[in-house]
C-alpha cells in the first residue's frame, strides 16, 4: 500500500507564501452535531456546514455520544459546503483508525496516509460544496480482519480555501431548525430563515404534497404525510460564496396499538413482551438481513397500549394460511424457523404457517416447524423462537393495530392544538414532543 504524505503541493506553497491561503481547523469533539432520527446530522462550525445521511447505508451517521467524533458507516454521504475549498485534511479519530474505509468525492480527488491517520482531498479549482460517500470495504483500519465494513470516523478537520486577503465571506444560509418532527392536528410553527448573503435565495421543496416554501423561505404543511427536504440556495457573488442548507420536515400521525385477546386475518400487530416491570417490542431486522433474532425497544413499566409514530413501521402482518397464520414484516419478509437455528429465517417468497393459540393470561403461543416464540433466554432482550422454554423467557402478547384510534385527524397551520392534555406519571402536564409513559383521557400509554 503507497502512503501519501499529509501536506499536498499546495499546502506546502501556502506555507512558503506565508498563510496566502485561509486555514480553518474544526475539531468536532468540542462541537454539537443537531441529530436527524435515522437519517443522520447537521452541523456548522466556522462557516461550514456538514449533512451526513443515511443514503443507501443500513446504519445512518451519528455523533458519538462518548468520544464525539463525527461517525460514517458504509454507503452514507457526507457533505461539506462553505467558503471555496481547495483541500480538506480529515483526521480520523481513535475509533476510526480501526474500521477506516475509502471515501469517493464527487469532485476533486481523495489521498490516504495511514501513518498520520488522515485522509485528504483536493481540488485545485475549487469547491463551495462536495459530498463524499463512504465505500464498503474497511480498507486502511487495524482491524480489518475482525471488521470488514467500512466506515469513515472524523476526529477533526482542516480546510485550506482561496487566499486570504481574497477570501468571500459564508453566505450563512439557515433555518432555526434543521429538521420539523410534526404531529398531524397539533400546532405548526414554521421555522424562520435568515441569511447574510447579498444574492437571491432560491427556495424548493422535493415533496410538495408534505411541505411548501415560498419565496422568502416560509414552510407550509402541504397536507399529506411523510417526509419534504426543503433546500435553500445562493450563488457566489463580489462578496460572499455560494451557499446551501436544508430544512428537513417529518409529518405523521400516532398508530395506536391495543392489547389483542385474539388474532385477525390480515390485521397488524406488535410482537410485545412484558418482564420485570418493562414492557418491550420487538422491531423488525435491517432489510439487508436474511436472517436474525428481533431486537426490542424498552419501555419502562406495564401498559396496555402502545402509541408510535406512523414514521416508524415495526407491525407485523398475521395473514390465515392452512390452519394457521404467516407473518409478515414491514419489509414484506416472512418469518419462519427452521430447524438448526433459534433465530428467525426472513423470505419474500417463503411464506409458513404459524400456529397461534391465546393463553388465559394475554400471552400467546405462537410456533413454526417444533419452535414457539419467546423473548429474551437469560438476560438477552430479544425475540426468537425455541423448542423448549428458556430461562428468564416470557411467551409474546400481541398489540393490534387500532384504526378507530390510528390515523389522521386533519393537518392544521394555525395555534388549534387539536390533541388532549397530557400528563406524565407524576401529574405534571406535558407537551407533544414528551417522550415516555404519559396519561390522556385517563388512558396511559407510552410515547415512543
Amino acid at each position: 500500500m503507497v502512503k501519501t504524505l499529509r501536506y499536498t503541493l499546495m499546502a506546502v506553497v501556502a506555507m512558503v507564501a506565508n498563510f496566502s491561503f485561509a486555514q480553518t481547523t474544526i475539531d468536532f469533539t468540542k462541537q454539537t452535531a443537531t441529530l436527524k432520527d435515522k437519517v443522520g446530522y447537521t452541523l456548522t462550525a466556522e462557516g461550514y456546514t456538514f449533512e451526513a445521511d443515511k443514503a443507501a447505508g443500513t446504519t445512518a451517521p451519528t455523533q458519538n455520544g462518548k468520544a464525539k467524533d463525527l461517525r460514517h458507516y458504509a454507503k452514507n454521504t457526507l457533505t461539506i459546503s462553505g467558503p471555496a475549498m481547495k483541500e480538506i485534511v480529515f483526521t480520523m479519530s481513535e475509533a476510526g483508525k480501526k474500521q477506516w474505509g475509502d471515501v469517493t468525492p464527487s469532485e476533486g480527488q481523495v489521498t490516504v496516509d495511514t501513518e498520520n491517520g488522515i485522509t485528504t482531498w483536493t481540488n485545485t479549482n475549487g469547491s463551495t460544496t462536495v459530498t463524499f460517500t463512504v465505500g464498503d470495504t474497511n480498507t486502511y483500519g487495524t482491524n480489518k480482519e475482525k471488521k470488514p465494513a467500512g466506515q469513515f470516523d472524523l476526529a477533526s478537520v482542516t480546510i485550506t480555501g482561496d487566499a486570504a486577503g481574497k477570501t468571500k465571506q459564508p453566505a450563512n444560509l439557515a433555518f432555526s431548525e434543521a429538521t420539523i418532527d410534526h404531529e398531524v392536528g397539533t400546532e405548526f410553527t414554521a421555522p424562520t430563515f435568515t441569511k447574510e448573503t447579498t444574492a437571491a435565495v432560491t427556495f424548493v421543496s422535493d415533496n410538495e404534497a408534505v411541505a411548501t416554501v415560498n419565496a422568502e423561505g416560509v414552510i407550509a404543511l402541504g397536507g399529506e404525510e411523510g417526509k419534504a427536504v426543503i433546500t435553500a440556495s445562493s450563488e457566489e457573488n463580489d462578496a460572499y460564496s455560494a451557499g446551501n442548507t436544508t430544512c428537513t420536515v417529518y409529518v405523521w400521525h400516532y398508530n395506536v396499538y391495543k392489547k389483542a385477546a385474539a388474532v385477525e386475518s390480515g390485521k397488524k400487530y406488535m410482537i410485545v413482551a412484558q418482564r420485570d416491570g418493562n414492557t418491550y417490542y420487538a422491531i423488525p431486522a435491517k432489510e439487508s438481513y436474511n436472517y436474525g433474532y428481533l431486537s426490542t425497544f424498552n419501555v419502562e413499566g406495564t401498559v396496555d397500549e402502545l402509541k408510535i409514530k406512523s414514521s416508524y413501521d415495526d407491525s407485523f402482518a398475521f395473514e390465515t394460511l392452512d390452519d394457521g397464520f404467516s407473518i409478515k414484516d414491514c419489509y414484506g419478509r416472512y418469518l419462519y424457523m427452521d430447524t438448526k437455528h433459534n433465530s428467525f429465517q426472513f423470505d419474500k417468497e417463503k411464506s409458513e404457517a404459524w400456529t397461534v393459540e391465546a393463553d388465559e393470561n394475554g400471552t400467546f403461543s405462537i410456533t413454526n416447524n417444533g419452535k414457539f416464540i419467546q423473548f429474551g433466554s437469560g438476560t438477552f432482550t430479544s425475540f426468537g423462537a425455541y423448542d423448549k422454554l428458556q430461562e428468564n423467557a416470557v411467551l409474546p402478547m400481541l398489540f393490534i393495530l387500532n384504526d378507530n384510534e390510528s390515523g389522521i385527524n386533519g393537518i392544521t397551520n394555525d395555534n388549534t392544538v387539536k390533541n388532549g392534555a397530557r400528563y406524565n406519571l407524576a401529574g405534571q402536564r406535558v407537551n407533544n414532543s414528551y417522550k415516555g409513559i404519559v396519561i390522556e383521557n385517563g388512558k396511559k400509554f407510552v410515547v415512543k
